[in-house]
């Protein structure tokens, strides 16, 4: 499943910039849109297919051809988002999901628009049509339309998981790019001397002399006193 904890990378993830191969949290709500995106892709494939049988493809043209084809890909994509992350988590990758996810909103707006003009169009061929293919285009007709409704509902629904996705993904990026000191959480560079530094604070280095009179980590050092000698006296004979 896409829900996951926050910060949880997948296996072989590096994480490192939020461009690793992690899944970012979505809500809990968020599987139950899958499912609806299932049902809504088979029922408009059904639909697709039953418009282009009964007029054998050469009038509905790209209107249910498309959705057909819009069809297929979510069910591929739908499959590798869902099924990807379980069995093999070392081939997923967030960004090329999020770039499906986009494209499927896409796909989606051109099919039930497209399938919306088709059924307009058979309704109208329809009234003057012959008595051969009156039922086929009203059967035409009828999947085109149902077609339309139901992709419109599937647009809505990958427009909402579009949103969240990115917007998990946005919030793992900008939890796994932090600056620290100029140089990135995760990152490597050669400070002086060789010196390997990761972002944390080094210990600074206090360049002036211990003062006279302290010892070892600045110690007072005790020294043994010495007598002060008596002023001298002055010969007698």
């Amino acid at each position: 499943m896409e829900a996951k904890q926050p910060g949880a990378p997948a296996a072989g993830g590096s994480g490192i910039g939020g461009m690793g191969n992690e899944i970012p949290a979505v809500p809990s709500w968020f599987i139950f849109v899958r499912y609806a995106q299932i049902v809504l892709t088979f029922v408009v494939f059904i639909c697709s297919c039953v418009a282009l049988a009964q007029v054998k493809g050469w009038f509905i043209g790209w209107g249910a051809g498309f959705s057909l084809f819009t069809s297929i890909y979510t069910g591929i994509f739908l499959a590798g988002v869902l099924l990807v992350p379980k069995f093999a988590p070392q081939y997923y990758f967030k960004w090329f999901c999020l770039g499906g996810e986009a494209f499927a909103v896409l796909w989606w707006l051109i099919s039930f628009a497209g399938l919306a003009t088709w059924a307009s169009a058979l309704s109208v061929w329809s009234d003057y049509s012959g008595t051969l293919y009156d039922g086929a285009f009203k059967t035409a007709y009828g999947a085109c339309a149902a077609g339309a409704a139901f992709g419109a509902f599937n647009w809505i629904a990958f427009c909402v998981t579009l949103v969240f996705y990115a917007l998990g993904c946005h919030r793992h990026r900008v939890g796994k790019s932090g600056w620290n000191g100029g140089v990135e959480a995760g990152g490597a560079s050669l400070g002086p001397i060789g010196v390997q530094q990761t972002g944390a604070s080094q210990p600074g280095y206090d360049p002036a002399p211990e003062p006279v009179g302290y010892g070892y980590q600045g110690q007072p050092q005790q020294y043994p006193t010495v007598p002060t000698p008596a002023p001298s006296q002055p010969y007698q004979q």
